[in-house]
């Protein structure tokens, strides 16, 4: 399989000197710590229902001060304060309220170095069905460019998965403009199978205006998703 590469998107936003940007609407997140990236300032929580905003998810989340990780580890309960920006969504606030076992199955190293597919490697096969019901072995896609991203219909998070999928619509446009991107295909794989089955991926498949033929939203057995994500 080959990459997509060379298209770039450029987003501008008007503004005006009467028009505002939206105030930024802030949450309280409760949860447990399953890992966390000092280096990229990311925290990883399995967090309960956020009233008004998501249903409880495992949810990467950035903090905008990197010394809120300081001292934490997995394991720990927390509380946090979520800030949604416009096109932005950050921690402000992390305090420790106890330490618990980690019971999500998915909490331990999901990547390891074997995972990790190198330049030359085929795209292992897995059972995962797009919107439509249809299997989309990756065999089939060998000879094309592939894009692929990992969304869920459910994600609020503005620059989460909507940005993904601004995107995706974006480079669909793109691709419809350019002869010479004929052979492009776009693969949005879930990281929410239990809920994202092939009849609410094609609501939002048609929400977003995706090309079937060419725009692919793909789940499946969630340890075969999961698989596939590795």
């Amino acid at each position: 399989m080959r990459w997509l590469g060379g298209i770039v998107l450029v987003v501008t936003v008007a503004t005006t000197a009467c028009s505002r940007a939206p105030e930024p609407r802030q949450y309280e997140v409760r949860g447990q710590i399953l890992s966390f990236d000092p280096q990229r300032s990311e925290v990883v929580v399995d967090h309960e229902d956020i009233p008004g905003f998501m249903p409880a998810m495992v949810m990467p989340y950035t903090v905008r001060d990197p010394a809120l990780l300081e001292g934490k580890k997995p394991g720990d309960m927390v509380t946090a304060t979520l800030v949604v920006e416009e096109v932005n969504a950050y921690l402000t606030t992390l305090t420790t309220t106890g330490h618990e076992p980690i019971k999500t199955p998915a909490a331990g190293p999901l990547i390891t170095d074997a995972d990790i597919l190198r330049d030359g490697d085929l795209v292992p096969d897995h059972a995962l069905v797009d919107q439509t019901e249809t299997p989309i072995p990756m065999q089939t896609l060998r000879g094309h460019r592939v894009a692929l991203t990992f969304i869920y219909t459910r994600c609020p998070i503005p620059d989460f998965c909507p940005l993904m999928d601004k995107h995706f619509a974006a480079v669909q446009e793109q691709i419809k403009k350019s002869p010479d991107l004929a052979d492009v295909q776009l693969i949005s794989v879930t990281l929410d199978p239990q809920f994202d089955t092939p009849a609410v991926l094609a609501q939002h498949a048609k929400k977003l205006g995706a090309d079937a033929t060419r725009w692919h939203f793909a789940t499946g057995n969630p340890d075969d998703v999961l698989a596939f994500a590795k």
